[in-house]
């Protein structure tokens, strides 16, 4: 029995344990999970060490960037054996401590790259991913509401969805608010920031309700519902996430969400990129790149928010929600600029089509009928007038014959 969602689900993280060089890859990637969260965990308790903390995390991503640089030139042997899991844990060590040098570089000598490499590309890049894919998958259930027809019935229904978005945004607001009222206060950055965000939700919701204006009439009307529910619900998590009272030390159900979005996420994106090595196109990336791309950019995310708190020129409490109060701005954007296109790609989908009553179509149908000329009376006199042709043969020139068996030659 298959549940098609979780299916879906397992089978775009099989990808990830195809061979026994993608099995190792995912191993190291587990483990770098682990190191990243005990150095945060570490540097909370001594503070004096989240410089080593800071190295020893980013390594990882590091080292899964330079994996994909390799595997695009085909080397990706010299990383991990294919045939050895012992080759392979020789190579890690190698290449592990490359990564911290180049890591040590970037942070003593090029602190802007580094910025834009972890925090620019890594960490935006994922919650962009994240809110494309959620979004897709927010798409996915919403054109299996195949309606042909909006009743009465179904307009109430939408426009009551429509109003309880506006209760899920602002009442994830209001509930944060009066169980965290003090703390926010005390951090007006993060109360400021999370305020913003909730306007950009309900801005969504409103450009949202303008769309369902103009689809009413139209069989996209449920879908273009069903997106604006999706995403209330997810800002509301957001909101709620951001704004709660915040616990630096280890939440092991914060974790447990983190690490289950991240996984979520790596299905989606790491099988549409592995899809792109068994096509035909122009654009045609190895399973071994896909894989380490993904694991980069979640490596990437993993280490930037875990890292944020830590850094003694953030603020540790809004370097704590900062992954959350980012997803609060880009989740709708993404969402408002999908929607757009499943409407533009859903095309001139109107009312149902009328159809003609069945006088009106036999008389049609006769009158095509009618048009049609009769093809076996035709057949019937081309064939009497070649047999009343004569069989005639026209000589032709010998030179001509040979150039004629020449072309067919090459």
């Amino acid at each position: 029995m298959e549940i098609p969602m979780i299916t879906k689900f397992v089978n775009g993280l099989k990808m990830f344990w195809a061979s026994k060089r993608l099995r190792w890859l995912t191993i190291v990637f587990m483990l770098g999970l682990v190191v990243t969260t005990f150095f945060q965990q570490l540097a909370l308790i001594l503070p004096d060490v989240w410089f080593y903390s800071t190295l020893m995390s980013a390594a990882f991503p590091m080292f899964f960037l330079l994996t994909a640089i390799l595997s695009l030139l085909g080397l990706q042997r010299f990383v991990a054996s294919e045939e050895s899991y012992s080759s392979s844990l020789v190579m890690f060590f190698i290449w592990i401590f490359v990564s911290a040098i180049l890591q040590a570089y970037f942070v003593l000598t090029a602190m802007g790259a580094f910025i834009v490499l972890y925090f620019g590309i890594a960490f935006l890049g994922w919650i962009s991913f994240q809110a494309y894919f959620s979004t897709r998958t927010s798409l996915g259930y919403a054109e299996k509401a195949d309606v042909r027809e909006n009743s009465k019935l179904m307009k109430v229904l939408v426009t009551m969805s429509h109003v309880f978005c506006y209760v899920v945004i602002f009442g994830a607001l209001v509930y944060v608010l009066s169980i965290n009222l003090t703390e926010l206060l005390a951090n007006l950055p993060r109360l400021l920031l999370l305020v913003l965000g909730t306007l950009v939700a309900a801005l969504f919701n409103f450009f949202n309700g303008m769309i369902l204006g103009r689809q009413r009439e139209k069989t996209t009307f449920v879908n273009v519902a069903l997106i604006g529910l999706f995403i209330s619900l997810y800002s509301g998590y957001f909101i709620y996430n951001a704004g709660k009272t915040t616990t630096l030390g280890f939440d092991l159900v914060g974790f447990a969400i983190t690490i289950f979005f991240v996984f979520y996420t790596m299905s989606s994106v790491g099988s549409t990129l592995a899809s792109r090595a068994e096509k035909e196109t122009r654009w045609k990336i190895s399973k071994e790149l896909a894989v380490t791309l993904t694991f980069f950019l979640a490596s990437g995310y993993y280490f930037a928010d875990t890292i944020l708190p830590i850094l003694p020129t953030v603020d540790p409490v809004l370097g704590a929600a900062m992954g959350d109060l980012t997803k609060l701005f880009i989740f709708p954007l993404v969402a408002l600029i999908m929607e757009l296109l499943f409407i533009r790609r859903a095309g001139k989908v109107l009312k149902p089509a009328v159809e003609l009553p069945p006088e009106e179509e036999s008389v049609v149908e006769e009158a095509a009928e009618a048009e049609e000329p009769d093809i076996e009376k035709e057949s019937i006199l081309e064939e009497a007038a070649e047999a009343e042709e004569p069989d005639i043969e026209e000589e032709k020139p010998s030179d001509v014959e040979d150039d004629l068996w020449d072309e067919e030659d090459q």
